[in-house]
């Protein structure tokens, strides 16, 4: 199976407008996503789905400049740009990275993926396994922004075929967690090491990115999802 991970992100965010581009630590937050996920071992490709918008041109530059393949489509229609970004990506399994975690933890997509193959061995069928360890939910324990969320292209297609909602196509996966009795949802469990679900490391206002800056400013672009976890409790949770 040819496992791509495709990074979702564009500049018009209705929360933080142009965060893409910002700066955190001397680097655009769209910089270390890059990087970070190109360090995974297990993904085969690496993908930037962004916009055909013009205002997207600079982050398409910026794929490039870090020899990350670029797909560009709908804005509007998230799934449908997905599937075309995995259909040219000749993709068999799809790893979904949101590009509002610039931290993700390249460990921790490994992780996801050996544990996805686990499970597609024990006999589930890839239309309708879907796993994830980017948020904490349904016991997992995770902190939220160091993993991701994978499914096969097939779940894709089929998420796709069952709706036409402009909501459901704009988030992707939101159709699946509308209707968990039709799929085999499993939450990857974090390791004990970093079980914090108060952790949070992905960017949704100015104020997650003054404390994603004191982290990184502390730390290596290279730092383990343990490092970060370590340095953010030391920091945001002390009692």
């Amino acid at each position: 199976m040819k496992t791509v991970a495709i990074i979702q992100a564009r500049m018009g965010s209705s929360r933080l407008p142009g965060k893409m581009l910002m700066d955190l630590c001397g680097y655009p937050i769209l910089h270390w996503v890059l990087s970070r996920v190109k360090s995974a071992k297990e993904a085969d490709r690496v993908v930037l789905a962004t916009t055909t918008s013009p205002r997207d041109d600079a982050l398409a530059e910026l794929a490039a400049g870090l020899q990350v393949a670029v797909w560009r489509g709908s804005e509007a229609d998230v799934l449908g740009r997905f599937i075309e970004a995995a259909r040219e990506a000749l993709a068999d399994v799809v790893v979904r990275v949101c590009a509002d975690n610039p931290l993700v933890a390249p460990e921790e997509i490994d992780r996801l993926i050996v544990f996805y193959r686990a499970s597609l061995e024990q006999g589930v069928e890839p239309e309708r396994l879907y796993a994830f360890n980017h948020i904490p939910a349904l016991g997992n324990r995770y902190p939220d922004g160091l993993g991701a969320e994978i499914f096969s292209r097939a779940l894709l297609e089929e998420l796709a075929h069952q709706t036409e909602s402009p909501y459901d196509r704009e988030h992707v996966t939101v159709y699946l967690w509308k209707h968990p009795e039709d799929y085999d949802i499993r939450p990857v469990p974090a390791p004990c090491e970093i079980a914090y679900p108060q952790v949070k490391l992905d960017v949704d206002t100015q104020e997650d990115l003054q404390r994603l800056r004191w982290l990184c400013a502390r730390l290596s672009p290279e730092s383990s999802a343990l490092d970060l976890v370590r340095a953010y409790l030391d920091k945001f949770c002390k009692t």
